[in-house]
Order: C-alpha cells, then structure tokens, then sequence
C-alpha cells in the first residue's frame, strides 16, 4: 500500500490511462482513491436510509442486530423490515428464540421465505444459551464459531452492535471498490485479494463513513445495474465513471 498522500492530479492521469487502454491503474494508485473516497463519504453524512425505515437500527441491541442480520441473508431489507417487530415481538431474546417450536418460527419466517435457514437459526440460538451465557459476542472470530453466520454476517454484527472498526463487506462493496478503482472482481461474489486488502481504508477509524451509510450508498447509489452516477460524490476520481459515455449516466 503506498505511503504518500492522495494526488488528484496523479489519480486523474491514473483514470485517463486506464480508459484509454494504455494499462492499469497501480495498487498503490487504488490506495490512495479509496481513501479519498473514504474520506470524501464520510463528510457528506448522507442517509441513505433513515432509522425509522430499518427498525434494527432505530432501536439497536446486539441480539436485534443478531436477529436482523440473519434474516436478511438473502432478503432485501425492506421484507425484512415490515415484518422485523412482529418477529422481535414473538421472540423478544435468545432464550425465547432458542426455545422456539421449529414449526412455529417456521410460520413466523415464512413471508421471507427462509424456511431452509429455520434450523440454523434454532441452531445459532440454541448454541449462543449453551456456549455464551445467552450473550451475542463481540468478536468476529467467535461469532464465525456460530452455525449459520458467515464472515459478512460475523463482521456485520461486531461492526452494528458492538463498534468494531471491521468493515462488512458484502458484494456491494466490493462491487464499488472495484467501479472506484479499476481493480477486478475476479470472483462475482468474493471479489479479489487486492479488493479486500483495500477494505480497512474505509473503516470509520480510518477518516472513513460510518459502515452502515457505506453499505446503503453501494446499494442504493453505486447499485449492480445502472449505477446512479449523477447522485455519486466520488465521479470525479471514479474509473467507472471516467469509462463510460455521458449518455449512460443517469
């Protein structure tokens, strides 16, 4: 990772060769623009969404941080919105969730149709009473010990509940490092290895935006198909944006 400061100069001659098809922009060079980005997204503080629309956010404890990460796995967050308080409702902590009837909570979760991961959620529960007092942990190495959670849910967690400087990264993320700095995404999901050693430049601890406004402006601004460009802070330094036609933007 490169050790000098961020030249904007230096990055739009970086963008200009790359779009020109003369070669790569450097990882060094990517470096720099992310934390400019970094920086850049956390000045602007803009809500993407508001708590009111995601109510583990209005009101965030780490087993309804907990509860609402494994939900959305594969759910958009505005099912899983509607239905977030009913749930919480009926199962308002771990020890009501780890005693659950499997076909009831079944019914409860069906309108997210996420009857596959029922048993895992019991399972997670049930695990979180038996292994951590019917406590959500704060690490992200002993939540991946969890059945069910993966590492964007395990960091996900640490990062909403507990502050940790951890940046989840799911491929909206990796998706806008990517359009941001010309780097590949050499998995449609993973990413690559240089992407995700560009992740700590966006954590907050770093000058960077708080995790949740990162992930709301790689999903509702730098989102998968037509990117809205014209509502995006960062074009100026975008290799994306340098490579398209004015046309396309919206």
């Amino acid at each position: 990772m490169g050790n000098r400061g961020f030249c904007a100069a230096d990055r739009g001659r970086a963008v200009e060769y790359l779009t020109n098809g003369e070669g790569a922009v450097s990882y060094d060079q990517a470096s720099d623009a992310v934390t400019w980005a970094a920086r850049k997204l956390r000045e602007q503080k803009v809500p993407y969404y508001v708590a009111a629309e995601l109510p583990w956010r209005r009101l965030r404890t780490p087993y309804r941080v907990f509860l609402a990460e494994f939900l959305l796995v594969r759910t958009r967050s505005d099912v899983v919105a509607r239905l977030f308080e009913d749930i919480v409702a009926r199962y308002p902590d771990l020890a009501s969730l780890a005693s659950a009837v499997e076909s009831e909570l079944t019914d409860a979760l069906k309108p997210l149709g996420l009857k596959k991961r029922v048993p895992l959620l019991l399972r997670a529960a049930r695990y979180l009473m038996e292994q951590h007092g019917g406590q959500i942990p704060e690490k992200v190495e002993d939540l991946l010990e969890v059945p069910g959670l993966g590492l964007y849910t395990s960091v996900a967690i640490a990062a909403f509940a507990y502050d940790s400087a951890e940046v989840p990264a799911d491929v909206n993320i990796l998706r806008f490092l990517s359009r941001l700095t010309g780097l590949p995404m050499e998995h449609p999901t993973k990413g690559s290895k240089d992407l995700r050693a560009l992740l700590p430049l966006l954590s907050r601890d770093t000058g960077g935006p708080e995790p949740e406004n990162l992930l709301d402006f790689s999903r509702t601004v730098c989102c998968p198909r037509r990117p809205k460009c014209s509502e995006c802070p960062l074009t100026s330094e975008c290799v994306h944006f340098a490579s398209i036609s004015r046309e396309e933007v919206n």
